[in-house]
């Protein structure tokens, strides 16, 4: 069979298929990608993050949806559920105050840099804080 036609009794061809629910599962969906994330040994932070990026879709469309504080309680509440602390910063404190006082666990993580091939620093971070490569052409 030609390749670009489909063959629905090949069993290897992958086949997709939207169901229509008149039942809100966004709460759902989240906490998948929240769970998935976190069990690939992304923190907190990183999570939220993608949560907020416009490129991940699915994850964004809660957050539009939900709004951060959501979020926020339900990345914690899964992390809760595996044992595993998720501190976020009181919003009533105010900002956090730099120093050997902060709490470390809680701080937001320093920006990585990379050397690129001409020796200058590329301070830019996609948003699981990993450093984005600079490609000279």
């Amino acid at each position: 069979m030609p390749k670009d036609e489909f063959d629905f009794e090949d069993p290897l061809e992958l086949n997709g298929m939207a169901l229509l629910s008149s039942e809100d599962t966004t709460d759902d969906m989240a906490e998948c990608f929240a769970e998935e994330f976190m069990r690939l040994g992304y923190d907190h932070r990183r999570i939220l993050a993608l949560f907020a990026n416009p490129h991940y879709l699915g994850p964004n469309l809660a957050f539009q949806q939900r709004g951060e504080a959501f979020i926020r309680d339900l990345i914690a509440g899964v992390f809760a559920r595996w044992g595993r602390p998720a501190p976020w910063p009181d919003p009533a404190a105010g900002p956090e105050t730099p120093g050997p006082a902060r709490d470390l666990d809680s701080s937001p993580p320093a920006p990585a840099s990379s050397s690129s091939r001409d020796g200058r620093d590329n301070p830019l971070l996609d948003p699981t804080g990993a450093p984005i490569p600079r490609f000279e052409i």
